[in-house]
């Protein structure tokens, strides 16, 4: 007799990064993308709360964000396990990369666990371009901006094929 295998199917959810309060309530198998480019003088703070109130369920929320120029990023993300959602299985991933003297990002993730046999985990960062990797490919023949431009592509191309691919 062969085994049964149970294939995971994920809801897709595509955020609109735009709005100030985004919240979002996990009623199935979830990942969740956003992607921020800040360039000239566009500023974004919004806030993004995902809650979790049923058994068994995951949920993966992964935001990206770069900003160029005198732009601004500024996220606060919550991820919320409530009392009756054993065995929720959620992770929260927030990054941002700064390309300007003059931009600036900041990112705040939090968790918010009353159940107990969960697992819930959540990351960020913040940083520049690495300037050995830059060095790199401008040894190899680029140009400054068209390495930055490799550079960029590369931070957001895991998130950049699941926002395409929707």
């Amino acid at each position: 007799m062969t085994p049964k295998c149970r294939v995971q199917i994920m809801k897709k959810i595509i955020l609109d990064l735009t709005k100030p309060k985004i919240k979002i309530t996990i009623n199935e198998d979830s990942e969740i993308y956003g992607v921020y480019v800040g360039k000239k003088n566009l500023n974004l703070k919004t806030e993004l709360t995902i809650i979790h109130t049923k058994p068994g369920l995951r949920s993966l929320t992964i935001v990206k964000a770069v900003v160029f120029d005198k732009s601004s990023f500024d996220m606060i993300g919550n991820l919320i396990i409530k009392t009756g959602a054993k065995h929720t299985d959620a992770y929260l991933r927030l990054d941002a990369l700064i390309l300007s003297n003059e931009a600036s990002a900041r990112v705040i993730p939090s968790l918010e666990i009353t159940e107990n046999d969960v697992k819930g985990g959540h990351g960020a960062t913040v940083g520049q371009v690495n300037q050995e990797q830059l060095y790199y490919l401008q040894s190899r023949g680029l140009s400054g901006n068209k390495a930055e431009e490799v550079l960029v592509e590369a931070f957001l191309s895991d998130i950049m094929k699941h926002i395409i691919l929707k």
